[in-house]
């Protein structure tokens, strides 16, 4: 079962805005009712009437269609005031002109009433924060226009009300197009947590009720037919079925479940019902953190996020200026109306909607994507980086091969050693979670020994374990035979073939036996260190293994190779290659390559690794599918592009417009509809991200559990880093 950091929950995220799920930072703490990111959203839970409230719904649908016609009627005697000359001489002519100015301000009104609210509603909410807002530009061009179209209308000069109109309508209508579209970049989260179903079957007694999941509690037993989804982590307490767990892993070949096998909350069981013991309650499992650790990670600001954020901090306030210099000017020639249209169209145009979009909406996007993937991004910076890594090291076991030795025989070193060593073997390796002592147990087992009891155990990561055993005299050592030699036990005969690892057991400075296992690679390491290779990345395979076997393997592989190194050898060689050539992803597995993980400029790790592992990786690949990791950096080099492509476009299209507004080239009428269409443009622009190919994540699994990839489209040919030589490397590690 997978398990994610304890601490781990949605509360540790910034608020959430209640319609589209995307960040809201800076929020009242103290707020209350909902939370909303922008103007879009606010209209947009309205018009979908999140609470339920189907009248709500049709009166904010009501007051746009009403707006609409208003502005309808507005621009019509617009187009009437403006085809007949200021200041008509004949007495009829003028009556019905002041009759079509004073008919623009009476639709105009209504339009203000009906859309005005909520952009004043978030717009007073940004000033209690301190913050200036694009919504308050926006008011303050809406309120410039109706002022001074209001004082033209008595002293008999051009009225502008079609402006204010064109404002609010064009704003609202595509802030609620925007605000429909971010539903999109968080509709990966959404999905998972429609996974766990909103009843289960509760047993209890012998009796069978159906309760809503929330009543679910750690211990109770629950019976999942097939076809349905299970609510809740849990072991298998009877019954025997296929659980598909693709929806949560990304593998899509089904397990078999059966009595004590662990169960994850949203996978579907297939066939013959299953009664589950929980171990969670159904908000707080692996699907739930999972959740979480998804939203944590988007909600985390990049570093293009926070040059974003920079950048409008003082864009505001130089947009503000501008707007008055150009009125002041216009002023100054004696066109306060031009000033006025003017100064209007550089707030409107430079509202910097298309800038705030750029990056959050992309990196939502992504990770969603990812996420469907059966890939948690729990670091976004991290997620930035794989775009532009030069090396990735891996670690061999568990991650390379797929960790399942198998112990292929027992040498005893006499014939009188062979069942007290099995029986020290056994005792000690219950104490080890490492795939050898794992090999070591199930043979011993196989072989009807029985592990006597232990005391004093200890574990050294990387070396072997070593305690007391009933029975055995003086302290047990089971490891590898470089550690039982530091130890003072002089292991005789010839080390194991290449291809094999033997595992040494002895005692009183005499080893008793080996066993030798032999590992199986994992079948997508081989097209994923190729695919990486075609793409100018530079695989390194990182070891404790001896250096007769990892380089045999290496050279399978194609990669470079250190082998024999402890875990502060990993850590030194990590940090090395960080200083030569940066940024440095490490794509771990075991306890002994949580340190690695964690000084690597991005870590990665399987989704069949050690609760430890994961507290140090950024990234984690629930399918256990290398295949991945050549699609992965794939999807960060394209959300790089799309970020840096949004951005460009964002900073090009506000600083030429408002360049042409200020010398009075854009009406505001205009610029409200670029504003608007600028907005969506980036907004589409980063959707794409949420269809990106899934060439190789969706490869079908085989035998051993992992996928059988298909080229990774789209990996974008990075540079190779200066190599430098590989006993430099190792010379380093052990300075």
């Amino acid at each position: 079962m997978a398990h994610w950091p304890e601490g781990l929950t949605a509360a540790s995220s910034p608020a959430a805005c209640d319609f589209c799920g995307l960040p809201v930072y800076d929020a009242p703490p103290a707020a209350k009712g909902p939370c909303y990111c922008c103007l879009g959203c606010r209209v947009a839970a309205s018009i979908a009437a999140a609470e339920g409230d189907e009248g709500q719904a049709r009166w904010t649908m009501t007051r746009l269609g009403l707006a609409v016609f208003f502005s309808m009627n507005v621009m019509v005697f617009t187009m009437l005031l403006w085809s007949q000359p200021a200041s008509p001489a004949d007495q009829f002519a003028r009556a019905w002109y002041d009759l079509g100015r004073y008919a623009c301000l009476m639709f105009t009104l209504p339009v203000v009433f009906l859309l005005g609210g909520p952009l004043i509603t978030d717009a007073a909410a940004e000033l209690r924060c301190g913050r200036a807002s694009l919504s308050l530009l926006l008011v303050v061009g809406v309120v410039a226009a109706l002022g001074y179209s209001t004082y033209s209308l008595v002293a008999g000069g051009h009225v502008y009300f079609e402006v204010a109109c064109t404002i609010l309508v064009a704003v609202t209508l595509g802030r609620w197009l925007e605000a429909t579209s971010k539903l999109k970049t968080t509709e990966a989260l959404r999905g998972l947590a429609a996974l766990v179903p909103d009843e289960v079957r509760i047993v209890n007694g012998g009796s069978e009720h159906l309760r809503p999941t929330s009543e679910l509690r750690p211990g109770d037993s629950f019976r999942v037919l097939p076809g349905e989804r299970i609510a809740a982590d849990g072991t298998v307490a009877g019954g025997a079925a296929a659980v598909d767990e693709q929806a949560v892993t990304g593998e899509s070949v089904p397990k078999e479940k059966s009595v004590g096998d662990a169960v994850v909350s949203g996978t579907l069981v297939l066939d013959g019902p299953l009664l589950i013991r929980a171990v969670s309650a159904a908000g707080e499992g692996t699907l739930a953190r999972m959740i979480a650790a998804v939203r944590e990670a988007a909600c985390t600001q990049t570093q293009s996020e926070r040059l974003a954020e920079r950048v409008s901090r003082w864009f505001l306030p130089a947009v503000a200026l501008v707007a008055l210099g150009t009125f002041a000017v216009h002023l100054a020639y004696g066109e306060p109306g031009t000033g006025l249209l003017a100064a209007v169209a550089v707030l409107v145009i430079a509202c910097p909607c298309a800038l705030g979009l750029a990056t959050p909406m992309a990196w939502w996007a992504a990770i969603g994507r990812a996420a469907q993937a059966g890939v948690l991004v729990r670091d976004g910076d991290a997620f930035a980086l794989l775009a532009r890594a030069p090396v990735v090291c891996f670690d061999k076991t568990g991650t390379l091969t797929t960790g399942t030795a198998a112990i292929t025989r027992f040498d005893p070193a006499s014939p009188g050693d062979r069942a007290d060593a099995r029986r020290a073997a056994a005792a000690l390796a219950g104490a080890s979670n490492h795939p050898l002592a794992f090999a070591v147990r199930e043979y011993c087992a196989a072989s009807g020994e029985q592990p006597p009891a232990t005391s004093d155990v200890r574990v050294l990561p990387g070396r072997g374990v070593f305690g007391r055993v009933a029975g055995i005299g003086g302290t047990a050592y089971l490891g590898s035979r470089r550690w039982l030699a530091e130890c003072g036990l002089a292991p005789g005969g010839d080390t194991a073939p290449d291809d094999e690892t033997e595992t040494l057991i002895g005692w009183e400075g005499s080893v008793r036996g080996r066993f030798v296992a032999v590992e199986k690679l994992r079948s997508s390491a081989a097209p994923a260190v190729a695919a990486l290779r075609q793409a100018g990345i530079r695989s390194v395979m990182l070891t404790g293994d001896r250096r007769e076997r990892a380089v045999s393997l290496a050279s399978r592989l194609g990669l470079e190779c250190l082998a024999e190194l402890l875990p502060g050898e990993k850590l030194a060689v990590v940090k090395r290659l960080r200083a030569e050539s940066p940024p440095v992803v490490m794509v771990g597995d075991g306890i002994n390559d949580a340190p690695a993980l964690a000084a690597a400029d991005v870590g990665i790790a399987l989704g069949s690794g050690t609760d430890i592992s994961r507290h140090s990786a950024g990234i984690c690949l629930l399918g256990n599918d290398l295949a991945r990791l050549p699609w992965l950096i794939a999807l960060s080099q394209e959300t790089v592009r799309t970020v840096r492509w949004n951005l460009v476009w964002a900073l090009a299209y506000n600083v030429a417009g408002i360049g042409l507004a200020a010398v009075g080239c854009l009406h505001p009428v205009i610029a409200a509809i670029a504003m608007t269409a600028s907005g969506l443009l980036v907004v589409a622009n980063s959707l794409a991200l949420a269809r990106f190919g899934m060439s190789a994540a969706e490869s079908p699994a085989d035998a051993d559990g992992t996928s059988q990839p298909a080229p990774a489209a789209g990996l974008a040919r990075l540079p190779a880093a200066a190599a430098p030589a590989t006993a430099a490397l190792a010379g380093g590690a052990r300075a």
